[in-house]
């Protein structure tokens, strides 16, 4: 005997409820059961998994896996492919709104990802190329050229226009992967002919600065978490960057190591794992660039590294036992202009 029946036989031992209206409910629970889906808790994972799974296949078929037997259509071709495709995707987004918000975001930004295709075959059909004939569309995600500016401009005002009607996390995906590759390909427009590879990667290290700024406003105004994505290219783009800026000093690379132990900082007031990400593998790079080169010969150097570890795991268990202590005191000494700056559940937890 399940759980409901042995309630209605009680409700009818009390005198609450008729022998007839319990068989009635009985009849009606069996009834509902009979229909009912799969239960969210045991069905989300994988269908989620599923969905973004697919979602994937179907970007990277029409991105950066097309062969080279595509260029047949190279032109308003690929324009009508493009567009057909969206118009499909946006369809099928409008189908599943009320279904599953999952789906029908992932369509949406399926959709999207046909922007750089229907751009470039807009742009070959015409013969319109505002800087350089980048080549052909495969190239688009292996070469920097400053021709894909005008696709990459179109695929961010199309993922901005998206976010009205998408309302999942990786929306914000093709927009801030196509940032990143904006601040690559966006030197050659900036510096004109006599760019380098210097400037590129000063470029790529300014844009992430500010891919990173805009994903904390996004990220205090925004209940859905569209700020991951930022966070994630911004920090490439810092990162990157930043990392490739080679100097003999070693002033300048103690800074780099510093610059990277205040990343695994903001990772922990952010609460974003893609800033320890990025910084445990600056610092830990430092740390192997004084063992390898500079202290190569030491014997002593291990074992200082060994009383450095130690040290921090100290600092972690103090900071264990004295958190609301040192809280306290960090607000105290905080700007208040920089509080203001944190989202909202982490200014709570300062």
């Amino acid at each position: 005997m399940d759980t409901n029946q042995h309630k209605l036989l009680q409700g009818v031992e009390a005198g609450i409820i008729t022998q007839a209206q319990a068989d009635l409910l009985q009849r009606l629970w069996q009834e509902e059961s009979a229909t009912e889906p799969v239960p969210a808790e045991r069905s989300a994972p994988m269908s989620k998994f599923l969905y973004y799974l697919g979602a994937l296949i179907v970007i990277g078929a029409m991105s950066w896996l097309m062969n080279t037997a595509w260029e047949q259509f190279r032109g308003f071709g690929l324009l009508a492919i493009a567009a057909g495709y969206a118009a499909v995707f946006s369809w099928l987004a409008r189908y599943f709104r009320q279904k599953s918000t999952v789906l029908s975001g992932l369509f949406v930004v399926m959709a999207v990802c046909m922007t750089p295709l229907g751009v470039f075959g807009l742009q070959a059909g015409l013969n319109l190329w505002p800087y350089e004939d980048p080549g052909s569309y495969r190239s688009f995600y292996r070469y920097i050229r400053g021709g894909w500016f005008s696709m990459e401009v179109a695929t961010i005002a199309a993922g901005l226009l998206s976010l009205r009607f998408s309302r999942i996390p990786f929306a914000m995906a093709p927009i801030a992967f196509t940032l990143w590759f904006m601040s690559m390909d966006i030197a050659p427009l900036l510096m004109g002919p006599d760019y380098n590879w210097n400037m590129r990667k000063q470029v790529s290290l300014v844009f992430g600065l500010i891919m990173l700024a805009a994903a904390t406003v996004v990220e205090r105004r925004q209940q859905v978490d569209y700020a991951k994505w930022l966070y994630i290219f911004g920090a490439i783009a810092f990162w990157g960057g930043l990392s490739l800026l080679r100097s003999d000093s070693e002033l300048s690379k103690f800074i780099y190591c510093l610059i990277n132990v205040f990343m695994m900082l903001c990772g922990v007031l952010l609460s974003r794992k893609v800033f320890l990400v990025f910084g445990g593998i600056g610092f830990f790079g430092y740390l192997g660039y004084l063992s390898w080169d500079v202290f190569k010969n030491s014997i002593a150097f291990p074992f200082w590294l060994t009383v450095l570890g130690l040290a921090v795991v100290y600092l972690g268990w103090v900071y264990h036992n004295k958190y609301e202590a040192i809280q306290r005191f960090v607000r105290g000494i905080t700007p208040q202009f920089i509080l203001t700056l944190l989202p909202k559940d982490r200014r709570d937890k300062q």
